[in-house]
């Protein structure tokens, strides 16, 4: 692909909110994205990116260029298959864990991505 074309493509970074009711409707919308020809990223918390690839199988993320996935980290136990749907337990969870810090990183992993391999457009912040 022509890096012209590659930095000058628009990238949206796409975060659902944790409850797992609300992954696949934001999934559907990066792709609408995707399909305008947006460079999509994909944010996800662990436990969650965990459960979608059991759910859709471990091939599911693949053929689709410019369209990546992150995960960040969380504290819900792996244990507990239905902690998304336990709103007590997944408000502790948020509280409990500082997911901006994590997300930062992402955008800034992103950007120097962008700047060092010019494969992936940039993140505006």
């Amino acid at each position: 692909m022509d890096s012209k074309k590659v930095a000058t493509k628009p990238h949206a970074v796409c975060i659902p909110v944790t409850a797992q009711s609300h992954i696949k409707p934001m999934l559907k919308f990066a792709k609408l994205l995707h399909h305008r020809g947006f460079h999509i990223t994909f944010v996800n918390t662990e436990f969650n990116h965990k459960h979608f690839l059991k759910s859709l199988g471990p091939n599911s993320l693949d053929g689709l260029p410019d369209f990546q996935f992150e995960a960040i980290p969380n504290s819900l136990p792996d244990s507990d298959e239905d902690a998304t749907q336990d709103v007590t337990l997944l408000c502790e969870s948020v509280r409990k864990q500082n997911l901006l810090a994590p997300f930062h990183a992402i955008l800034a992993k992103l950007n120097n991505d962008a700047i060092s391999t010019s494969s992936n457009p940039p993140v505006v912040e």
